[in-house]
């Protein structure tokens, strides 16, 4: 059954009997819908989670009973009723039973916290390995997320909750019983009306970002810090066995790292089985996104037949022949429908699964996906760019790189096994 357990606090959606705070500006039937549709939001990323693991999910319910909470969020799962007390006391509960029951590794959750994802969970396990605590802290005070390796009464006993003094009270009684702890980023929770643009922002599609990598210290950390902290997505990063820093800076920056070959194609379609969006990203690790790139793709994709999409490609710092480039790419994605790799490309999940992912090829994988999306339904082209490092061209030089990657295209339209154009495409 695993040592793992991740419990979510939740409530029955009864009107007048959640969100209570919110009922003032949405009214009881709406609050209760609010809830309701906070707890799918949450079980969605956790059953994700709970599918690599037998015995790894607890509901934990207030009002209704199991056979409600069954029909409405699924048989699937363990459900147990929180019991009496206050928060404290539910929480101390949910920890001590199922230590009793043989877990060695608790993280309990609520559904109040829609910025929450997989990853936050996933740091929160791997954080219970060498700390005693684990906490989530939340913009207002308080905090989402609480993992404990035994039980420690003194976190949980007389306790003002819901005040905004939670989070630095657990902390100063942890200190004071000598636990060592891990905090995590905070995060905004909803509670009051002011909360509720959280929600209204999280409750977009799930967007997956996906960076296949090696030996990308160099990079990589710019590309996650413009990709920033998403309220409504996740990061993984597949390593192909860098020997550099690469996964240290991948993890300080909250991605999951996955470990596989260093085969771009075979890579990405690892990060994909891990993945829990609606929508997935593929980006390479010298890129930087645009700013506001999440609602870009999201307004993209609302588009009647769109499965996927690409953006505009810049190179910076940027030289007169690379700016030709620059617009021989957008010729050739306008009117071609033909974006690459390195133009940080989008595709539904459900799609690239049902299409099987990228093919099992040293080289063209991106072209050989692309060939076959397009056939699918349409793709949409943001004018945005994403900005590339200029690396790939400073080797050879831009026209020398640009006719070697023309070579192999065209090699590649001829029929050339992916094999063969690999040993040219990287012969030194």
């Amino acid at each position: 059954m695993g040592r793992r357990r991740l419990v979510i606090l939740t409530r029955y959606p009864d009107p007048g009997k959640v969100k209570t705070r919110l009922i003032s500006a949405l009214g009881p039937e709406e609050a209760a819908s609010l809830h309701k549709q906070m707890t799918e939001h949450t079980l969605k990323w956790a059953a994700s989670l709970a599918k690599k693991s037998s015995g790894l999910l607890e509901i934990r319910f207030d009002g209704g009973n199991r056979d409600l909470l069954a029909e409405w969020l699924g048989s699937e799962w363990d459900y147990t009723h929180q019991g009496a007390g206050d928060l404290g006391d539910r929480m101390a509960r949910a920890f001590q039973e199922n230590f009793q029951i043989g877990k060695k590794e608790v993280v309990v959750v609520g559904t109040d916290c829609p910025q929450m994802t997989i990853f936050q969970v996933e740091t929160a396990f791997d954080a219970l390995k060498s700390h005693d605590l684990v906490l989530g802290p939340t913009i207002d005070g308080g905090y989402c997320l609480i993992g404990l390796k035994r039980i420690v009464p003194e976190v949980f006993t007389s306790m003002d909750w819901g005040t905004e003094t939670v989070f630095q009270d657990t902390l100063e009684r942890a200190k004071n019983a000598g636990l060592s702890v891990k905090c995590l980023k905070p995060l905004r929770d909803v509670d009051v009306p002011e909360d509720l643009s959280v929600w209204e922002k999280a409750s977009n599609q799930f967007l997956s970002i996906v960076i296949p990598t090696l030996n990308e210290e160099a990079h990589l950390g710019k590309t996650l810090e413009r990709i920033g902290q998403m309220s409504d997505g996740e990061v993984i990063v597949i390593d192909g066995g860098s020997q550099d820093n690469t996964v240290p800076i991948a993890e300080e920056w909250g991605a999951k790292v996955i470990r596989a070959r260093p085969n771009r194609g075979e890579q990405m379609n690892r990060g994909v089985r891990e993945a829990s969006g609606d929508i997935l990203l593929f980006l390479h690790a010298d890129t930087l996104l645009p700013e506001d790139y999440p609602r870009l793709i999201r307004e993209a994709m609302t588009e009647p037949g769109v499965v996927g999409g690409a953006f505009a490609w810049k190179v910076e710092p940027s030289t007169p022949i690379l700016r030709y480039l620059e617009r021989n790419v957008a010729w050739r994605t306008r009117i071609f429908r033909m974006p690459y790799g390195d133009q940080a490309y989008f595709v539904r999940t459900a799609v690239f699964r049902e299409m099987g992912g990228y093919a099992d090829i040293p080289l063209m994988e991106d072209v050989e996906f692309i060939r076959r999306l397009r056939k699918i339904g349409k793709l949409v082209f943001i004018p945005k760019p994403v900005v590339t490092s200029p690396r790939r061209y400073e080797k050879l030089g831009p026209v020398r790189t640009a006719l070697r990657n023309k070579l192999t295209l065209f090699g590649y339209y001829l029929g050339i096994p992916p094999d063969r154009l690999a040993k040219f495409y990287y012969k030194k």
